[in-house]
């Protein structure tokens, strides 16, 4: 198998990469293994969240259940330790669930913080981890040719390890019901999952579905989507606080092959 290249020098440091193993919510790596008592906890409040009856997203319930997903808990968001081990477990995330039309399959990334004050503090340290990860990877791996790489124009999405992904930022402090989880967390869900469900004429029943599930929740619909649904990238939704009119995506993508091919 090949090596993973943002595994820390020091093995298993701050790594935390785990799913169902034999319907138990197991640690997969190196092998399948008693859980990490944090990522337990971190678990049990994100899938609580998720698999009750309001909550909006019929796809992400749908991976929970399934069982095709893979769960971290890490230290501080936008600190280079967790940065580290989520970039090692989001390669070994890539590896393990190929594309598949028939299947969709999230990574989701829990931190033990920060406790942000407001919408806008996730906002710069779910950047400032996302500059770390890229500054990470693009040592190793060009970017996706089929997204953009320009965050402030519509066709980018956020490029790891040769895959697309869209992220989505959840927090305490969130104003969106939908993405006020108990902890600082980032969900990356790949582009072509997408792309797949509008090419099979999916897209459009489920996210009508979505979205008036939200709007049932919350009482009106999110108002990012005006943004969402027009000129503006996707960025715009990531951290999930409705943007001002003139923001700018602060990720800064280093053009050119890597540095390390």
């Amino acid at each position: 198998m090949e090596q993973n290249p943002f595994a820390p020098a020091s093995g298993e440091a701050g790594r935390s990469y785990h799913g169902l193993h034999d319907g138990r919510f197991a640690k997969l790596w190196p092998q399948a293994g008693p859980p990490a008592p944090a990522a337990v906890l971190a678990h049990e409040a994100f899938r609580a969240m998720v698999l009750s009856e309001p909550y909006p997203c019929l796809v992400s319930r749908g991976v929970l259940r399934r069982g095709d997903y893979r769960f971290g808990a890490y230290a501080a968001l936008g600190s280079a330790e967790a940065a580290q081990a989520a970039a090692a477990d989001l390669w070994q995330f890539i590896h393990d669930f190929p594309i598949r039309a028939d299947h969709f399959a999230s990574f989701v990334a829990s931190f033990d913080g920060p406790i942000c004050a407001d919408e806008a503090q996730f906002e710069q340290v779910l950047w400032s981890h996302l500059q770390l990860m890229h500054d990470a990877d693009r040592e190793h791996h060009e970017w996706n040719s089929g997204v953009g790489s320009d965050p402030n124009a519509k066709g980018f999405s956020f490029s790891f390890s040769g895959r697309a992904f869209f992220v989505v930022g959840m927090h305490p402090a969130s104003s969106r019901w939908a993405r006020r989880g108990a902890r600082p967390t980032l969900v990356f869900n790949a582009h072509e999952q997408f792309d797949i469900l509008r090419e099979t004429g999916r897209m459009a029943p489920i996210t009508g579905a979505i979205r008036a599930r939200d709007r049932e929740m919350q009482g009106h619909e999110n108002p990012a989507l005006r943004y969402f649904d027009g000129d503006h990238p996707e960025t715009v939704m990531y951290s999930g606080r409705l943007p001002e009119d003139g923001w700018k995506c602060p990720l800064h993508i280093a053009p050119g092959a890597p540095v390390n091919p």
